[in-house]
């Protein structure tokens, strides 16, 4: 018996003692940001119904099926910015010097190819009139309910059979 008290006597002397200090009391909290922002299952379906409507009513970016929302604009006092993305069809290849994405897949599936080196693109060509692809990017299929992160600096590129369409929340953060 006593053995096992002098065993528990010494290892709990190594364990170093709880803390009670406050892990929150350095935090700063003023000026305190005014932003609080909630989007519920019905704000993203009048989000997509909104894309949807504007891709109805014109060509998309680049000639392209992708319509775009700024839910939470980009500014100065804060890294990141939130976006609401539609989009079906062929859509190019993309890379970011300093934007890293993360995408929420809202609804709707596709592929997304990261990495690799972008082909087939033909300089003097206006970008509305080219189709390059990816080639050797590592492949995701993506789904509802999914989320991918894409580094800065890697090409990225959603990709979409004729018959689908993907809705997804991009959340864009930005490096200093």
């Amino acid at each position: 018996m006593r053995f096992v008290f002098l065993v528990a006597v010494v290892v709990g002397l190594g364990v170093p003692q709880a803390s009670a200090q406050d892990p929150f009391a350095g935090v700063t909290n003023e000026p305190r940001p005014s932003e609080f922002l909630h989007w519920d299952a019905d704000s993203f379906a009048g989000f997509k119904s909104e894309l949807e409507g504007e891709l109805r009513d014109g060509p998309g970016i680049f000639g392209t099926q992708f319509a775009v929302l700024n839910a939470l604009p980009r500014a100065d006092h804060r890294p990141h910015d939130v976006q609401i993305i539609y989009r079906s069809g062929y859509t190019q290849p993309e890379i970011h010097e300093t934007k890293w994405d993360t995408y929420v897949v809202l609804d709707g599936s596709g592929t997304v190819l990261v990495g690799g080196e972008r082909t087939n693109w033909v300089e003097g060509l206006p970008r509305d009139e080219q189709r390059p692809e990816l080639s050797g990017a590592q492949e995701f299929h993506i789904t509802k309910g999914d989320m991918l992160h894409v580094p800065a600096r890697s090409w990225h590129q959603v990709k979409l059979a004729d018959e689908e369409s993907i809705t997804y929340a991009l959340i864009n953060v930005h490096e200093d």
